[in-house]
């Protein structure tokens, strides 16, 4: 027997995957971008008479996505596991997408949420918890902090400030280099289950467990590879076999339910 609202649930379930591939495609060349899939799982109950639901399953694959070199000192990607911290002031937010640009003295993402480190002593030790990265430009001096010329971070996320000082006695200048703040990275018991909170960030859920907050190199946290960006873990070949699936199942359970449809019809009128 023809089944209407099991056939409207297959096609509505049908273009929902495709609206999950396309815009995967979409996203093929955006950094730090993950893949997303859907599935749905039926499941039975007597409140339903026996019948079949679907409900739907989403889940992100964290697979890694090749690293490219950039040269922007400050687009950062990591290599092996962990999540950059970002926050809006409100919520954190974690993502692998390493466009940061500095934005009024402050370290941020694309969508100007600052990124989150430590601060450092001049010998590289962590001081106090995890803030905002801030060096303001001193309007006088163009420099960053009031002291530094140049910036650069190291694998370990290590963000050096370089300054010049000059010796009295000689007049010699030297250029050294002195650590400033240290991203942090976020790690999860299950990263799978983390909830979109935009293309390229995720939120905490109780299904992903509590953020551990570490830094580059601890624990099973991956090293920060500067200068350059994570691309994409999106499969095209991947993504198009699936997107050809979904539209021909949506087609043939859409053909279905018309010429169901027209039967019905047909039979409502016979017996008028």
């Amino acid at each position: 027997m023809f089944d209407f609202n099991y056939q409207v649930n297959a096609i509505m379930q049908n273009q929902q995957m495709l609206n999950t591939y396309f815009n995967n495609m979409q996203n093929q060349f955006t950094p730090g971008y993950k893949a997303e899939n859907v599935s749905f799982t039926d499941i039975l109950g007597q409140q339903m008479a026996g019948k079949g639901a679907k409900v739907k399953q989403s889940g992100i694959v964290f697979t890694q996505g090749q690293i490219a070199q950039t040269q922007v000192p400050t687009n950062l990607a990591i290599n092996g596991n962990g999540f950059f911290a970002v926050t809006d002031g409100t919520k954190t937010h974690y993502t692998r997408d390493g466009r940061f640009t500095w934005n009024n003295g402050q370290l941020v993402n694309p969508e100007g949420k600052a990124v989150l480190g430590y601060d450092l002593d001049p010998n590289g030790n962590i001081v106090g918890d995890p803030k905002a990265i801030t060096l303001p430009v001193d309007p006088q001096t163009g420099l960053y902090g009031g002291k530094y010329q140049n910036l650069r971070f190291d694998e370990n996320g290590t963000l050096y400030g370089q300054m010049t000082e000059t010796d009295p006695l000689t007049n010699q200048s030297v250029t050294k280099e002195v650590p400033v703040s240290q991203v942090a990275l976020g790690s999860f018991a299950n990263p799978s289950g983390l909830e979109k909170t935009g293309q390229t960030s995720f939120g905490e859920t109780d299904n992903s467990g509590k953020v551990v907050l570490g830094v580059a190199g601890q624990g099973a946290l991956g090293k920060v590879a500067p200068g350059s960006l994570e691309m994409s873990n999106v499969d095209f070949a991947q993504q198009a076999a699936a997107i050809g699936m979904a539209k021909q199942n949506y087609e043939a359970n859409f053909a279905a339910f018309r010429a169901m449809d027209k039967l019905t019809e047909q039979a409502i009128g016979l017996i008028r």
